[in-house]
């Protein structure tokens, strides 16, 4: 279907907006472990809220025979596990390292897609996938040189850039559906894998927060959910929907290069030479994948 060109112009200044401000989910995370929610709860909160916020336009929606995303259980648990892991991989490691180890994903969408879809190995797609690899390499074993994940939030965020890489793939794949139903299960299954993750008997996620800690949090969960979280993903889709492929895939870049340097700014976290070669190495994997991608789709089309 080609894209609009009204709805283009919109959508652009939208994908903007929206992938600078993922890039700063982070801050909220943040605010509520240190408000009194352990790991594991605080990122509940932030996808259960969101979900007791959407059941009434879903019940509504269910009456008048519509769909609701409940019946989108793989796209839900790929996507919004990917990111309900991410989400807990910022309160169990240092931000920087989380975010640069999520971004790796265009390493894991370049094997997939060789392995699975039949795509060839293209010289900028090799560049690519060089690139993104040494980022690797050099966040896990550049202070200690054991490329290993060095803690449970660097293992949560290596695995969520995998996940949500197959779950791209699926979404270019399968059929396509409303930006409503793809939001809800998003947050819907997503809650579902915090709740998974939260319930794990270990200490670093820790315990269910007491009524008394959590009465006092609800207008600011609320508000999180209502001003942030579902207008942020809704922009984000809904952009995605009226951008070619190649420009969204710079746009989402932003999302790499505001997380990461606003972590720098914000936080007290030990951010050297190791986590800066890496986050270099990482963006300019995801630039080059996305104008590698773009110059062999205009070969492609021009035989």
């Amino acid at each position: 279907m080609p894209i609009d060109a009204s709805s283009q112009r919109w959508a652009v200044p939208v994908v903007v907006l929206a992938a600078s401000a993922w890039g700063l989910f982070w801050l909220p995370l943040r605010a509520f472990e240190d408000a009194g929610l352990s790991a594991g709860w605080a990122t509940l909160a932030q996808f259960a809220t969101p979900v007791l916020v959407l059941v009434p336009a879903a019940l509504w929606r269910f009456v008048r025979g519509r769909t609701t995303g409940i019946g989108e259980p793989a796209k839900g648990l790929l996507l919004g596990g990917a990111v309900a892991l991410y989400a807990e991989s910022v309160l169990l490691t240092e931000v920087a390292r989380a975010l640069i180890l999520f971004y790796v994903t265009p390493v894991w969408s370049t094997l997939l897609e060789i392995a699975f879809m039949g795509r060839r190995l293209s010289a900028a797609r090799a560049v690519a996938l060089t690139l993104g690899l040494a980022g690797l390499l050099t966040i896990l074993g550049g202070k200690t040189g054991v490329p290993l994940p060095r803690n449970l939030g660097d293992a949560m965020a290596l695995l969520s850039g995998m996940i949500w890489a197959v779950g791209s793939m699926r979404v270019r794949t399968a059929p396509g559906s409303g930006i409503f139903e793809t939001v809800f299960a998003f947050f819907l299954y997503g809650s579902a894998v915090a709740l998974a993750v939260a319930l794990l008997p270990i200490a670093a996620v820790g315990t269910a927060p007491a009524w008394a800690e959590l009465k006092p949090l609800l207008p600011w969960l609320l508000l999180a959910a209502i001003g942030f979280l579902i207008p942020v993903m809704w922009g984000l889709l809904w952009g995605a929907a009226h951008i070619d492929p190649g420009r969204l895939g710079i746009l989402l870049q932003l999302e790499a290069v505001i997380g990461i340097g606003s972590a720098a700014l914000l936080t007290d976290e030990p951010f050297g030479w190791v986590e800066a070669l890496g986050t270099v190495l990482v963006i300019s994997a995801g630039l080059v994948d996305v104008f590698g991608g773009r110059s062999s789709s205009r070969r492609d089309g021009a035989g």
